[in-house]
């Protein structure tokens, strides 16, 4: 029998895979040519209404949005870090995310929590697999 709670997890995350997928071009741009080392490097390289720059947006939009609904419980965490890795995406954020924080303190906040959550998941799951390992 299948559980309530699997059928929601299993909606939100086709609905989340959804939006990802949508932004193919952003997530290919982010992980293969976004390289800043500062705000202003990214202001520099990226400002105005350039395409880049709505790459940026819409890609820690949806790692902003995936935080917001693991931060609430909408998704059980294991089901959504199987499926989504914000961790390269939150690396070549961060700095741009603190520069913008100056005026803006709390912009991305669940995406850097969804980050350190995905780090603490996978050393669980290190420690697990280790575990098990040692009982063969």
């Amino acid at each position: 029998m299948i559980k309530k709670d699997n059928i929601v997890n299993t909606e939100i995350l086709i609905k989340l895979y959804k939006i990802y997928d949508g932004h193919r071009d952003a997530i290919l741009w982010f992980l293969e040519e976004l390289d800043v080392d500062s705000y202003e490097e990214y202001i520099q390289k990226y400002g105005g209404s350039s395409i880049q720059r709505s790459y940026f947006i819409a890609v820690c939009g949806f790692f902003e949005l995936s935080g917001v609904i693991i931060k609430h419980g909408m998704i059980d965490p294991d089901i959504y870090f199987d499926m989504f890795n914000p961790t390269p995406f939150w690396n070549k954020a961060a700095s741009a995310v603190e520069g913008m924080r100056k005026k803006r303190p709390y912009i991305y906040e669940n995406f850097e929590m969804l980050n350190n959550k995905r780090l603490g998941w996978t050393k669980k799951r290190k420690n697990d697999k280790k575990k098990i390992s040692h009982n063969i």
